[in-house]
């Protein structure tokens, strides 16, 4: 007797182009699987249905998604075989399919009436002959169907009422069964209670619902904590909270908009999430629920919506004593939003200040941790990256005696973005990248891992011309977070730098469409210039120029993101080689010389850009001047594909300067960059080159 599995998903996939005639189109080949779980008679007549149906044709790859029908010839061959067993063995079968796809024998045991428990194993023996059910391994008493669709066929059959009456008594049954351990299959009571809400109720559905969302939100299972919340509140309160219809709340009803609104931040359904959070806030503030209050506010993923949280971390703060333990809780985060929303610079060192000192007075090293790491943060937002490394590596000093991934997440990366900028050794930095990914990963979000995957690691491994790594860390990274404002960019740059321009543009296109404006100028006005500064295409330095304005016109502008739009005006006006502009930008960045730009869409040498500036202003000996300076710093640091068009950018300018020894010198630095551009595989600047190496030789 040999075991038959099913077909894999790539097997699926060969046998839909086989079958169709073309490649199978993104989704199809997952949603055919999922569904047959890769029976290849419930395959075979699937894919036949489909292309009867002209459902598979050369556009049907434009498709989002993808509903698969199951041919109702499937459904008679499993009929078939039913039918071949006792009309008692289908009674129990079809009572167990209304339980699910697994059930045990303990459970159906008081559902069939009338049958000893003996009697019910010779039915289920019956069943596992035919290859209807399978016993679980390692499990006495526990079975499943063999397929999903046989289960479904047998619950189908079933009047609509007899099947809620089922529920019922299934729920009733298991509730009993569990006792005092149903907090453990809360999710499978909840889902009968529902299914039973015309005869039982919505008291017992509202309380198991609420009790598997919670175990749901302690396993980082959010997708699934929201719908069970959700289905909660629609019965305790007669509607979805999306639509904000219903405005009392109770204290079951607050505990469940909490819990439904941390599932959402997470999964970045942020208005929704800070609505259904702010009642709760708003419950507990009147009754007095301090604990509750302060829990909202300091909620770990409050930056995802700063203009939301704001507010309530300013009323939390008002409800606890200023120098209390609470108090202590909810300042690293205040201060981190009025460095990030107001500017202010001050405000936010004196509150990291007094979240120190309580962290210290109390001796929670975890709250320590928190605030140098929000400190490492702010400081590096106002280009203090010496400050910024320090603050980063005494918290991390502190990992050992505190675990506390998300300060530690913070710590790591501000420490290698800040090794990075002021040219520190490679190798640290990619110490500091990893350890960040691996508390980043102990969050279980969807939140700070596709930043640390897709923003962090792919700038890090793209400023080192790592583009296999690069664009792995994207890939996962654009996985969770498809649309991320943070992740968009240096995947931009990346596809720009290796000459993959349609990409980059379709990239770019779903960066444009992205919400979150003020993210979104942050990476605009460094990702465009300098796609235009490779590809040439400068269609959209107006829409740069326009942010980067935006950016530089506000007073709570961080210095870091000030920076970024003087980079953007800096490269527009080397573009449109407007002297006026680009005096006025070199002014503007020169005391940020030596350093690499700290924006994460891609890291350009300031000297660089300096010498670039000053070759468009025509102060040709100033220019080499500062490429001179940028060929040891990206030489130092490992920043090959910065050095690469260092070496260019630094050889046209010899090149009209036309001084004695200055081809010599601009043939040299062609050479380099060539070399480099080869091994790296980046195409527009190697073309670049060797046009220039053609003028040499003419």
């Amino acid at each position: 007797r040999v075991l038959l599995r099913g077909l894999s998903q790539q097997d699926v996939g060969r046998f839909i182009e086989v079958a169709a005639g073309l490649d199978p189109p993104s989704g199809l080949a997952e949603a055919v699987h999922t569904q047959t779980e890769g029976n290849p008679l419930f395959v075979t007549e699937v894919v036949r249905l489909l292309v009867q149906e002209g459902e598979l044709t050369q556009d049907s790859g434009a498709r989002d998604s993808w509903t698969v029908h199951i041919p109702e010839g499937v459904r008679e061959v499993i009929g078939r075989r039913l039918n071949r067993l006792s009309q008692r063995c289908n009674e129990t079968l079809t009572i167990a399919s209304v339980i699910g796809r697994e059930f045990e024998l303990r459970q159906l045991t008081p559902l069939v009436e009338d049958i000893s428990e003996d009697r019910l194993l010779e039915e289920l023996e019956q069943a596992l002959s035919a290859r209807v059910i399978e016993e679980l391994p390692q499990a006495v008493g526990r079975y499943q169907f063999t397929h999903a669709l046989i289960q479904e066929t047998l619950s189908e059959e079933l009047t609509l009422t007899r099947k809620v009456r089922l529920h019922a008594r299934i729920a009733e049954t298991l509730e009993q069964l569990y006792g005092n351990n149903v907090e453990a299959h809360a999710a499978e009571l909840a889902y009968h209670f529902t299914e039973a809400e015309t005869i039982t109720g919505t008291d017992r559905l509202v309380r198991y619902s609420g009790m598997a969302g919670r175990r749901a939100l302690a396993t980082y299972a959010y997708e699934e904590a929201s719908g069970h919340f959700e289905r909660a509140l629609t019965a305790k309160e007669g509607a979805p909270q999306s639509t904000g219809t219903r405005q009392e709340t109770d204290e079951e009803t607050a505990g469940l908009l909490y819990g439904l609104g941390r599932a959402q931040l997470v999964t970045f359904q942020v208005e929704e999430g800070w609505a259904n959070l702010t009642r709760a806030f708003d419950y507990y503030a009147e009754v007095g629920d301090i604990p509750r209050v302060v829990d909202i506010a300091d909620y770990p993923v409050t930056v995802s919506a700063p203009g939301n949280v704001a507010p309530l971390l300013a009323r939390a703060l008002e409800l606890v004593p200023p120098d209390s333990y609470e108090a202590g809780r909810l300042l690293p985060w205040h201060g981190r939003l009025l460095n990030t929303l107001q500017g202010d610079y001050e405000g936010a060192q004196d509150a990291m200040s007094r979240a120190l000192a309580i962290a210290e007075r109390e001796g929670d090293i975890s709250l320590q941790m928190q605030t140098l790491a929000f400190t490492a943060d702010m400081e590096g937002s106002n280009l203090h990256w010496n400050q910024s490394l320090d603050a980063a590596l005494l918290a991390i000093e502190l990992t050992n005696h505190a675990g506390n991934p998300l300060a530690e997440f913070f710590a790591h990366l501000w420490a290698a973005r800040a090794l990075l900028v002021t040219g520190g050794d490679s190798e640290r930095i990619r110490l500091h990248a990893e350890a960040g990914l691996l508390a980043a990963e102990r969050l279980h979000d969807h939140l700070w891992l596709p930043i640390a995957l897709g923003a962090f690691n792919t700038f890090f491994y793209s400023a080192w011309g790592d583009w296999p790594a690069a664009r792995e860390f994207s890939d996962q990274g654009l996985d969770l977070a498809p649309r991320s404002s943070l992740i968009l960019p240096p995947r931009i740059m990346l596809e720009y730098q290796v000459g993959e321009f349609d990409r980059g543009e379709a990239f770019l296109e779903r960066f444009l469409e992205t919400t979150g404006v003020g993210r979104r100028a942050q990476g605009l006005v460094m990702v465009i210039p300098m796609a235009a500064r490779i590809s040439g295409n400068t269609d959209r330095l107006d829409i740069a120029e326009a942010a980067a304005m935006e950016l530089l016109s506000s007073d709570s502008t961080a210095p870091l993101n000030a920076s970024a739009a003087r980079i953007g005006l800096a490269l527009i006006a080397v573009q449109r080689s407007a002297m006026t502009e680009a005096a006025e930008q070199l002014a503007a960045l020169e005391s940020l010389r030596g350093t690499m730009s700290g924006g994460l869409a891609w890291a350009i040498s300031i000297d660089r850009l300096l010498g670039l500036l000053a070759h468009t202003m025509n102060n040709l000996d100033q220019a080499c001047a500062h490429f001179e300076n940028a060929l040891p710093f990206c030489r130092n640091a490992g920043f090959r594909p910065e050095l690469a068009w260092t070496c260019c950018d630094y050889a046209d300018t010899l090149l009209q300067r036309n001084e004695p020894g200055d081809r010599e010198k601009a043939t040299s630095l062609l050479d380099e960059s060539l070399a480099i551009s080869n091994e790296l595989g980046m195409r527009p600047l190697m073309e670049r080159v060797l046009s220039r190496r053609g003028i040499l030789k003419a």
